[in-house]
């Protein structure tokens, strides 16, 4: 089974997911179908003095369906009233697109080991002269006056009107000049 995003009418999330399920049921297709969930986050809040939980939606008017698709499945879903349509439908045969299996796990708060992370390593050095490639100071040139390894930054001391001007950059943002 794949994860699919249906879009609903807005804040009518539940109520489509219930009806949802009742179809399921009444249809007797509950080996084709997992969970159905409303991506929601919880957080505290002080309310005069008082905590409170308060639920929010991630992603209003959308719903998640664990499901396997075939005409039947799809179908059923799209006739219940509130659906709109699936999310992420290719544009050649009109089939849904599921969604990535890390972006479900994202989703469910699943930690997964082995999850690549965009590691940006600090090629450069305190006095390097650099060339900005991306920004408003895109093309001008600059010696790296500070690294700011936990922010992946840089300060680089640009001539701007013959004056000296710190500018902040991405380690992206910059380029060894040659």
């Amino acid at each position: 089974m794949l994860w699919y995003a249906v879009h609903t009418f807005s804040g009518q999330e539940s109520k489509i997911k219930k009806n949802i399920e009742m179809l399921i049921e009444r249809e007797g297709v509950q080996d084709k179908f997992g969970r159905i969930l409303i991506p929601e986050s919880a957080t505290q809040v002080n309310v005069r003095g008082k905590r409170k939980t308060v639920v929010s939606k991630l992603f209003p008017a959308y719903l998640l369906i664990e499901m396997e698709l075939d005409e039947l499945t799809q179908h059923l879903v799209t006739s219940v009233q509130g659906v709109t349509h699936f999310g992420g439908t290719s544009r050649q045969n009109k089939m849904p697109v599921p969604l990535r299996q890390s972006e479900v796990d994202r989703l469910l708060g699943i930690k997964t080991e082995d999850v690549e992370q965009d590691v940006i390593q600090n090629p450069y050095v305190v006095g390097d002269t650099v060339s900005i490639k991306d920004g408003p100071f895109e093309g001008f040139d600059g010696v790296v006056e500070e690294i700011l390894a936990e922010k992946k930054k840089l300060r680089v001391m640009v001539s701007v009107f013959g004056r000296p001007t710190p500018v902040e950059l991405g380690f992206n943002q910059a380029e060894r000049a040659l």
